[in-house]
């Protein structure tokens, strides 16, 4: 049975980044050198879930969850390690290679072939099939022309469990190529396939040239979900794309302004209204795909513009984060209560939505506004809870020029000194405590070696010379025991060595450890001292049990050379 081959994993694991992947699912705070979130694997209020990008791990406080890149995966979609690694090559552009027997791959452009021919044919049963008469008759409902509908390719697919299965077979089209490209489902009996959009209108997703990577589709019945999506395949993901972009990008090139909507129908409307240079997420926050997909447009200005309503404030809310960190200007436009930018094209016409639309709020004020309705301003606590939660949004800011003029907008507001807050942005201030901080207080020798292990973890240069000072039975418990043995052993990335730890304490242990913080030019000075408490270790225990066949004097002896040693004497020096 063939299997990933190794050099395929090394490749995925070194193309991408743990804290793209994770931004990509939901956002992530910059505090210090690292990244915070609630988790995503249970319920919590203060963000616990931490990111670590130099080593390449993540580590949730609060459930003990942890690993690297691919655990993430594995955890947030709930696939196995394969599929997990399969998800993380594609997203890289990467062609898996297989061992133990041949696995011919389905490469993007067989399926760009068949998104291709799959588009045309559920334009073609819009158009004309009995069936499709359901479709027609919503859209006719909804407002949207015959117009509209050619220019944005609107589809039909039948209610039928192998329509499209066996048209495709008919026109030379395999069924493992619709697998590929996200048409077709697999049994989970193994038998088989089965059509994946049944009974739905079908919307086109295309890249910014044109091409379809991907689908969209509309129940036309009483059914969840009421939208469906293309899964993530080698050509599409959700959190990379935009619905619409590939009709107005003269448009964004011409005002540098992008608008940010919602829904499929929240684009198509407004566009044959008249109203363009809007573009829809996929069902997902913005991510930084998102962004970086911006950035080749040039866009200066990016608006947000969502529905009415509390829900979608809070969806404003969720994309400022990453959109702070961009060099752009962001405005959020209101739109009336109970409102879409689809609603408002049909109740109040085109110029009546361009005015809401364009009648927007430069985000800093929108950030006060919507931090501010969720306490009671007339309480010191509320005040600080705003202030807090805004200096955390502004330190995401680039800018330097741009930040202080917003921190001095935000002193005047509230009346506070701006050395105060300026003094509250210095990286790492506001870095959350890990919940082991909190733990009782260790035996020094235990504690010593588990500062030992979390320096060699943070600077794995320094391995080496570790080794040959302080063998892996040199450490007190047995769980610093077996975690310096693989450590010594390791020569990978430290979220990669959490991964393939079996026992849970040992993974545990290990995944606090990794993510301790250190300034770098103290480490030497660190790890020696760790050392001389677990050599006088040593050395007490020997002389009070006696060394199998040895002399109390030798073991004082060796505890005196360690002591002289200097890290730089025996190559504790990065680099291994």
């Amino acid at each position: 049975m063939p299997f990933i081959s190794q050099e395929s994993v090394l490749e995925v694991k070194r193309a991408v980044d743990i804290v793209e992947v994770v931004s990509s699912c939901f956002p992530l705070k910059k505090k210090g050198g690292s990244y915070w979130a609630c988790c995503p694997f249970h319920d919590e209020k203060t963000p616990s879930f931490h990111v670590h990008p130099e080593r390449q791990m993540f580590k949730c406080f609060g459930c003990g969850k942890a690993g690297g890149v691919i655990d993430f995966v594995m955890e947030h979609e709930k696939v196995e390690y394969p599929e997990a690694l399969r998800i993380l090559a594609q997203r890289a552009g990467i062609q898996l290679k297989f061992e133990g027997g041949a696995r011919p791959g389905i490469g993007k452009e067989e399926i760009l072939k068949a998104n291709e021919w799959a588009a045309k044919h559920f334009r073609r049963l819009f158009l004309t099939a009995p069936e499709a008469e359901s479709a027609r008759k919503y859209l006719a409902s909804r407002g949207v022309n015959d117009e509209t509908c050619e220019t944005f390719q609107i589809g039909f697919a039948p209610d039928s469990w192998d329509h499209l299965l066996k048209r495709a077979a008919q026109s030379g089209i395999g069924e493992k190529i619709l697998h590929a490209a996200g048409l077709a489902v697999e049994r989970s009996s193994g038998g088989g396939y089965y059509d994946r959009f049944r009974g739905r209108l079908v919307l086109p997703i295309c890249d910014p040239r044109g091409r379809v990577i991907g689908f969209g589709a509309r129940t036309l019945k009483d059914e969840e979900p009421k939208y469906l999506n293309t899964p993530e395949t080698a050509t599409f993901s959700k959190g990379r794309n935009f619905f619409g972009l590939n009709l107005i990008r003269d448009e964004i090139e011409r005002s540098r302004t992008l608008y940010i909507v919602e829904g499929y129908f929240d684009v198509i409307l407004p566009f044959q209204a008249g109203l363009r240079g809007l573009v829809a997420t996929l069902g997902t926050a913005l991510t930084r795909d998102h962004l970086r997909l911006l950035r080749r447009y040039d866009v200066e200005k990016v608006v947000l513009v969502f529905d009415g309503d509390k829900a979608g404030q809070e969806a404003n809310v969720r994309g400022m984060d990453l959109l702070l960190s961009e060099n752009v200007d962001i405005f959020v436009s209101e739109l009336p209560e109970g409102n879409d930018p689809a609603d408002c094209v049909v109740r109040f016409g085109a110029d009546r939505t361009r005015e809401c639309i364009e009648k927007r709020t430069e985000i800093f004020d929108f950030m006060l506004k919507a931090a501010s309705a969720r306490v009671d301003l007339s309480t010191p606590s509320g005040k600080t809870r705003v202030v807090e939660e805004t200096l955390d949004r502004l330190a995401q800011v680039p800018d330097p020029v741009k930040r202080e003029v917003l921190l001095q907008q935000l002193a005047r507001r509230f009346a506070l000194d701006v050395g105060v807050l300026r003094g509250r942005l210095q990286p790492g201030a506001a870095a959350p405590i890990a919940p082991a901080a909190a733990k009782g207080r260790k035996e020094p020798a235990e504690a010593a070696a588990e500062e030992l292990l979390a320096l060699l973890l943070a600077e794995p240069g320094h391995v080496a010379a570790v080794r040959t000072l302080l063998p892996p039975d040199g450490y007190p418990t047995e769980l610093t025991r077996g975690l310096a043995a693989r450590l010594y052993d390791w020569d990978g990335p430290v979220g990669d060595l959490v991964s393939v730890l079996e026992a849970p304490a040992e993974r545990a242990l290990a995944a606090d450890l990794a993510m301790r913080e250190f300034e770098k030019e103290s480490v030497e000075r660190r790890i020696q001292g760790c050392l001389e408490t677990l050599q006088r270790r040593r050395f007490l225990n020997e002389r009070k049990g006696g060394p199998p066949g040895g002399d109390p004097d030798e073991a004082l002896r060796r505890l005196a050379e360690a002591r002289k040693a200097r890290p730089s004497d025996h190559g504790l020096m990065p680099g291994r």
